[in-house]
């Protein structure tokens, strides 16, 4: 079955319009018939499956025949602050995370970012050509990512960071990880065997270049622990999307519930 993600505001009582890319979807890609189900997901938790009452140019509407509710789609909270890699892998890595069950994605502007866009706060004056409409981009790859996935949250993908920026917002999770290639005497896999209960973790990785040794001292003054994958040097995506996934296995519900 079919999935879309609508704002509350598209749901009146028992019936939905979608409007939109996502109408055009419906009626033009997709080819889906007056009379067929699909899903519709408010991004709050309610998922609600939609008999299709009329297609539009523009427009869809249905009634909402069943709907279920959860509070969560994942067992733990993980925020990955993602120094912004050159070309398209950024792309990669919001799609991929998401599918992990990622909640928070926060681009990095770092010392080594071969990309040049200015932090917040300057970005949130620019247009299309700045900051904002790379996150309006990366937003909807998120969404995309949610509904093939069968997530019921839309990860947030935030405002373009700095360094200090993100530690100082994320210094209270439970877990602060920023991962380093230099750091050779704490590994990933015996760290985290020390560790207890845990519900929120906060992840750092450096774009191509990783991150320097300055800013190695300004996370570990936040409390971000610099911790090492091995000794093969991995690609900045491979380092994200390995780490996250240790995260879900050992912490989360990836692998079975």
């Amino acid at each position: 079955m079919h999935r879309f993600f609508v704002n509350r505001e598209s749901i009146i009582a028992d019936h939905v319009k979608i409007t939109g890319n996502d109408a055009e979807q419906i009626r033009k890609v997709l080819r889906i018939r007056e009379g067929e189900e699909i899903a519709v997901l408010d991004g709050l938790g309610w998922e609600y499956k939609v008999k299709l009452t009329e297609i539009k140019k523009g427009h869809v509407t249905g009634e909402i025949i069943f709907k279920d509710f959860k509070s969560e789609d994942t067992k733990i909270k993980i925020v990955l602050g993602q120094g912004i890699p050159k070309g398209e892998k950024m792309d990669f890595i919001i799609q991929k995370a998401t599918e992990l069950g990622v909640n928070e994605i926060v681009p990095l502007k770092l010392e080594r970012c071969i990309v040049k866009i200015p932090p917040s706060p300057p970005l949130l004056r620019g247009g299309k050509e700045g900051g904002f409409g790379k996150i309006d981009r990366w937003q909807r790859i998120a969404k995309e990512s949610s509904e093939q996935s069968l997530r019921r949250f839309i990860p947030s993908i935030n405002t373009i960071y700095d360094l200090s920026q993100f530690c100082d917002k994320y210094k209270d999770t439970d877990l602060k990880i920023v991962f380093y290639e230099e750091e050779k005497k704490k590994g990933l896999k015996k760290f985290l065997n020390e560790k207890g209960e845990v519900k929120s973790i906060s992840v750092i990785v450096g774009p191509e270049g990783g991150l320097s040794s300055e800013e190695i001292e300004i996370a570990n003054s936040y409390g971000f622990i610099s911790i090492g994958l091995g000794q093969r040097i991995l690609r900045t995506e491979t380092v994200a999307l390995s780490a996250i996934s240790i995260l879900q296995f050992i912490y989360g519900d990836l692998g079975g519930l």
